[in-house]
C-alpha cells in the first residue's frame, strides 16, 4: 500500500533539490570574470555596426505620423482608411 508519508517524502525531495540547482545557478551564474568591455581603434568598428540601427530597426520612421488627431482624421476619411489613436502618458513624438 502507498502512504502518504512517501508522497510528502518524495516532494519534500523534490522542492530541496530545485533549491540546490537554483543555489548552484545563482552562485556560479553570477560569476564576473569577464572582461568589461572596451572601446579603443580595435573594437570601434564593432561598436559603431552594433549601436547603428538596421533598416528594419528603422522601419517605423517611415510611416507618415501625424502630429495632432485632427489631421489623422481629415486624412482617414479622404483615403476611406482605419485612423491609429495613440494615447499615453507624455507626447508620442517628445514634443513636451
Amino acid at each position: 500500500m502507498f502512504y502518504y508519508r512517501n508522497v510528502d517524502l518524495i516532494l519534500y525531495k523534490g522542492l530541496f533539490l530545485k533549491k540546490f540547482l537554483l543555489m548552484v545557478l545563482f552562485t556560479f551564474g553570477c560569476r564576473n570574470e569577464h572582461e568589461p568591455f572596451h572601446l579603443n581603434k580595435s573594437t570601434y568598428k564593432m561598436w559603431k555596426d552594433f549601436i547603428k540601427p538596421t533598416k528594419k530597426e528603422l522601419a517605423w520612421a517611415q510611416i507618415p505620423w501625424r502630429s495632432t488627431f485632427y489631421d489623422g482624421l481629415i486624412e482617414s476619411d479622404k483615403n476611406q482608411k482605419p485612423l491609429l489613436l495613440w494615447v499615453m502618458n507624455g507626447h508620442p513624438l517628445g514634443c513636451t
